[in-house]
């Protein structure tokens, strides 16, 4: 509808344009033609086309998850070494903070610091990219000690997440486990979509 009534305004315009200018040419007047400038009219295609909609924010951060996930996959079996920041070998945080770093998003070194970023993802809400963090036998119990980021969810909300673990390095691991994890759980936060 927009767009006819734009088709028809600007028809208007041009028969007004062009039957004033005929006139004036009869009586020796030199006419004055406003200008319009075709650059200055926005089709109704032109402003969709720079509109953002919420699905291509929705994309945009299903993309960098897919990137995130592609990536992270190519370290599986890295073996976890304490203070380890990649390639070669990794702990946790410093796993997660490199593979968002190829995506050209800056995490904080520790777990702990990791978990001040972001926003809040309630339990079993999770989305690919995200981050779980987990107490550990070093942080204490309900201490922030461990980081790992989501790759699969589940339709029940259980998920897959990747991680540097401290006996088998870069690893899948099913959570929740009913075990360990599951035991540690701190909470979820949401990176991609805030930065």
């Amino acid at each position: 509808m927009k767009k006819i009534l734009s088709v028809l305004a600007l028809s208007l315009i041009i028969l007004t344009i062009t039957t004033g200018a005929k006139a004036r040419q009869n009586e020796n007047i030199k006419p004055e033609i406003p200008m319009i400038i075709k650059s200055d009219i926005e089709t109704e295609a032109e402003i969709e086309e720079d509109t953002v909609t919420e699905d291509d924010v929705n994309d945009s951060v299903s993309s960098v998850a897919d990137n995130l996930k592609e990536y992270a996959a190519k370290f599986l079996g890295t073996r976890y070494v304490w203070g380890a920041t990649g390639p070669k070998s990794f702990d946790c945080s410093g796993f997660t903070s490199y593979i968002f770093r190829n995506q050209g998003i800056k995490l904080h070194r520790t777990s702990s610091a990791q978990f001040t970023q972001g926003t809040k993802v309630a339990h079993k809400k999770w989305l690919p990219g995200d981050l779980l963090f987990f107490s550990s036998r070093r942080s204490g119990k309900g201490r922030v000690g461990h980081v790992a980021m989501v790759v699969d969810v589940n339709p029940d909300g259980s998920c897959t997440f990747i991680h540097a673990s401290t006996k088998r390095g870069v690893v899948y691991q099913k959570f929740p486990d009913g075990g360990y994890y599951s035991r540690n759980y701190v909470g979820a936060k949401r990176i991609i979509d805030t930065v």
